[in-house]
């Protein structure tokens, strides 16, 4: 049985404009050092995945970027999507060329974001590989949830129920519901209740069933993924994925699949992990001097409290100023209160409608 790597790699990562631009993605930064993102997941997986079966699932727009940051990767695996639809539509897609691709349904598709920081690799390769296996023999949607470390509303939860499968190396459980991004209250009412995991993002199953719950819970979609698997191979395929993607709903693979479905476990991921989502990950990756503050770049401060500080050229001077994200990239100097984060997407869609300010996107 066949295990294939996919990538999820769409999106241009807007909270961490402006080093995440039209012409360099957040999946080609390198926020921790050294490689980017997408070359780090790429390597993580490579013990357990042969490179040809490395799948990246990308929109048309980023396509030259990313494979001129990545000339290894086949081009025929590249999984394009003419406009991003979320993730249901996106892994959707990938299941119904990867089966086509391997003539074998039981291919077994590990999903993953690209923007994760996991540190245990060795144990993560392990937890991977008896998902693999588990989702191959139960039939089950196998998704990935990490034990967390604190209160954290920027992430989903999973409720993790009875214990229904055990090993050496991984424990699976019924999972009991999922909630979206709680508030800090029932966030730190989760923490005390110790059954909730955070959803890591990283699923496993058999295109099969995969295809099989989109047929059931999302008819729409699945229709669509049908006439895109006719197309496979024929001259008009690239014409047929743009006019089923231009008609489809905008919605994610939790929302659509996992949230409904019974053929559903979790397993726990006792390993290091870390989503960067934004700039205020920052914190969590870097070590802060003795006034709490990431530096990454040359700065000068006085009384400079709680802040994170990104500059890649000259020198940042800051006097008396407190938990405040200051990002120097190029020609654009972005300065907001730690707290203001989720408005960043308001400037960039202001500037997007302003002629003026476009080029700096």
């Amino acid at each position: 049985m066949k295990n294939v790597a996919v990538l999820m790699a769409g999106g241009r990562g807007q909270r961490f404009w402006p080093h995440s631009r039209f012409d360099t993605p957040k999946q080609l930064l390198s926020i921790t050092g050294g490689n980017s993102m997408i070359r780090e997941t790429i390597n993580r997986v490579l013990p357990l995945i042969d490179l040809s079966d490395v799948f990246i699932s990308t929109t048309e727009d980023l396509f030259d970027s990313i494979k001129d940051a990545l000339p290894e990767i086949d081009y025929l695996n590249y999984i394009l999507e003419p406009v991003g639809k979320d993730t249901a539509a996106c892994i959707g897609l990938a299941a119904v060329i990867i089966e086509h691709r391997y003539k074998d349904p039981d291919t077994t598709m590990i999903t993953l974001p690209i923007d994760h920081i996991i540190k245990d690799s060795g144990i993560f390769l392990e937890v991977i590989k008896e998902a693999c296996v588990l989702a191959r023999e139960t039939g089950n949607l196998i998704t990935i949830g990490i034990k967390p470390s604190r209160p954290e509303i920027g992430y989903g939860y999973i409720c993790a129920g009875e214990e229904a499968v055990k090993t050496d190396n991984i424990t699976a459980c019924v999972v009991k519901n999922f909630t979206e991004k709680p508030d800090l209250e029932t966030a730190i009412k989760f923490i005390s209740e110790k059954n909730y995991l955070w959803n890591s993002g990283i699923f496993v199953w058999t295109c099969e069933d995969i295809l099989n719950a989109i047929k059931k819970e999302v008819p729409k979609l699945y229709h669509g993924l049908m006439k895109i698997k006719d197309s496979l191979g024929t001259l008009n395929k690239k014409e047929i994925v743009k006019e089923v993607f231009y008609g489809l709903e905008k919605i994610s693979i939790d929302y659509a699949i996992m949230e409904k479905v019974s053929n559903r476990l979790v397993v726990k991921g006792d390993f290091s992990w870390d989503d960067i989502g934004s700039w205020t990950s920052m914190e969590r990756i870097f070590p802060k001097d003795k006034d709490g503050n990431v530096i990454q770049g040359e700065h000068e401060g006085v009384d400079t409290k709680g802040c994170v500080i990104v500059n890649d050229e000259g020198l940042i001077v800051t006097i008396g100023l407190s938990d405040l994200i200051i990002i120097s990239s190029g020609d654009i100097k972005l300065i907001y209160p730690k707290k203001r984060e989720g408005d960043l997407k308001k400037i960039i869609k202001s500037m997007a409608n302003n002629e003026k300010y476009k080029k700096y996107l």
